[in-house]
């Protein structure tokens, strides 16, 4: 009997600390306001220069000197963003081999599950990462040049 008890004991105290493990999630709360969001799928003139999907996220007012912008997924792959300015910041997707600077991400597939329409932006906040997931992102239509 004492040692069936024990080894409840032991079980409990493991569901106990597994809940407690810290896990990565993405953030229900914003890194900060977002202005817009936009992404432009792109086709260049030329076959072996490819295509590519750009991002653009602008923001209400620059960022905290504690929070940093670092990457953002989008299906199923993922690339660093960059600071064009005070509060716009942009990430290029380059599906030709040659240019190619994002990666096959398996964090987006296994735990995103991002639709079409949906990017999550990671983010660093007082040196501890967080992630935020953003929905109906707007598309901007590209201009046709002849």
């Amino acid at each position: 009997m004492k040692k069936t008890t024990s080894i409840f004991f032991l079980i409990i105290h493991l569901i106990l600390l597994s809940c407690n493990a810290s896990k990565e999630s993405i953030n229900a709360s914003t890194l900060q306001e977002i202005k817009t969001i936009t992404f432009e799928n792109w086709i260049a003139g030329r076959m072996e220069s490819g295509s590519g999907t750009v991002f653009t996220i602008e923001l209400e007012k620059s960022l905290q000197n504690n929070i940093r912008l670092e990457k953002i997924y989008y299906k199923n792959l993922e690339t660093e963003l960059v600071q064009v300015n005070e509060t716009k910041f942009r990430a290029n997707f380059h599906y030709n081999a040659l240019y190619k600077k994002h990666q096959n991400s398996a964090i987006a597939t296994k735990e995103f599950h991002l639709k079409d329409n949906e990017v999550v932006i990671e983010y660093e906040k007082n040196g501890l990462k967080y992630w935020y997931k953003c929905s109906q992102i707007k598309e901007v239509i590209p201009i046709q040049f002849p």
